[in-house]
């Protein structure tokens, strides 16, 4: 099979590998479509460790082309989209349903401790219970989006944001504006997105913001903030971004009591401050956001197959296989949205 091998930092080649061969109960896919995440990017550009060579790709969608003799969930020609958590199930943290956090888990292609090789190739294997069938009627490059989203879900559920709350998202990037659907869906009284870019922040308010902001364009942020929510500042603000400026400037715009939700990926290592004086003072409370466990995949899987969530304005370049690298320098730039890989899709 053709693959797209990471060899170093910014060594990335095309090779021939073997036709992977599922064992008892794992499952052969046949890539259809892959997403580029920015973790995929900071591990080329060598901002987040891996050890190589692997083919990285964490956000596919497929359809199944072999079995195992014990797989009984799936069939060959079923369309699949691709849990990159391969969990132990035995660990505190899989017991109590975080199985991003497993102690002895594998990440398939993604950003985690033990990386085995993922889906910038035409064909990946995993175990029967990392796939969810998906009906042949929802779009392969729809399905590719169930991580991402599955990622936002779990923000939310973690975050805990309730119904009339205000919320402040910082990046209107694909991530960003699936926390502004999803958000607009679940009842937040207002949204504000932030964004350097006024044709992302267009894309925003068409996904339900009820103000956006361009940091460029004004001369106090938090002052606009203010304005748009009656002098109060957002009971929960989002950094989306993954930049250590950005990280800072949530604790400006959040409220006495708020949460701020760190989710985007800053290269490891990044170091910040703030004040705990002020975290004990006003009763903030600050959380991150790994991944997501099983169950948000699942409730991703719904969301995408209920067409409850328009993928269609987010998804603004698609590869092949072998461009993947001109992929990466797109993203890293920070051109359009979301990209995909095709690799067997449309």
């Amino acid at each position: 099979m053709k693959a797209m091998v990471l060899d170093g930092v910014k060594q990335m080649k095309l090779v021939e590998l073997p036709d992977p061969e599922p064992g008892p109960d794992e499952v052969i896919v046949k890539v259809a479509y892959c997403g580029v995440c920015m973790t995929d990017v900071h591990m080329y550009f060598g901002e987040f460790p891996v050890k190589t060579p692997v083919v990285l790709g964490h956000e596919c969608s497929g359809i199944i082309s072999k079995v195992g003799k014990e797989v009984t969930r799936v069939s060959i020609g079923d369309h699949i989209a691709l849990n990159p958590i391969i969990h132990c199930g035995v660990c505190e943290y899989c017991l109590g349903g975080r199985t991003n956090l497993c102690e002895n888990g594998l990440v398939v292609g993604g950003a985690g401790e033990r990386i085995i090789n993922g889906a910038y190739a035409e064909y990946v294997k995993v175990p029967e219970r990392n796939v969810i069938k998906y009906d042949k009627h929802v779009p392969l490059k729809y399905s590719s989006l169930t991580e991402p989203l599955a990622c936002v879900i779990h923000g939310i559920r973690l975050t805990g944001i309730e119904i009339g709350n205000s919320v402040v998202i910082i990046g209107a990037g694909p991530i960003g504006l699936l926390f502004t659907q999803l958000l607009a869906i679940s009842g937040s009284s207002r949204i504000i997105v932030l964004d350097l870019k006024n044709e992302r922040l267009k894309v925003a308010e068409k996904m339900g913001a009820s103000h956006v902001i361009n940091p460029k364009e004004t001369n106090d942020v938090a002052k606009d903030i203010k304005e748009s929510l009656d002098g109060s500042l957002a009971d929960v603000v989002i950094e989306a971004v993954g930049s250590i400026a950005t990280v800072k400037e949530a604790f400006r715009y959040v409220k006495k009591g708020g949460k701020i939700l760190i989710f985007g990926v800053p290269p490891k290592g990044a170091l910040t401050t703030f004040s705990p004086f002020d975290v004990y003072f006003t009763e903030l409370k600050v959380i991150g956001a790994y991944a997501f466990a099983t169950e948000d995949f699942k409730k991703s899987v719904a969301m995408i197959s209920s067409n409850r969530v328009n993928l269609d304005p987010l998804i603004t370049e698609i590869y092949p296989l072998e461009q993947l690298e001109k992929a990466f320098e797109s993203a890293k730039r920070g051109d359009g949205l979301k990209k995909l890989i095709s690799v067997s899709g449309d």
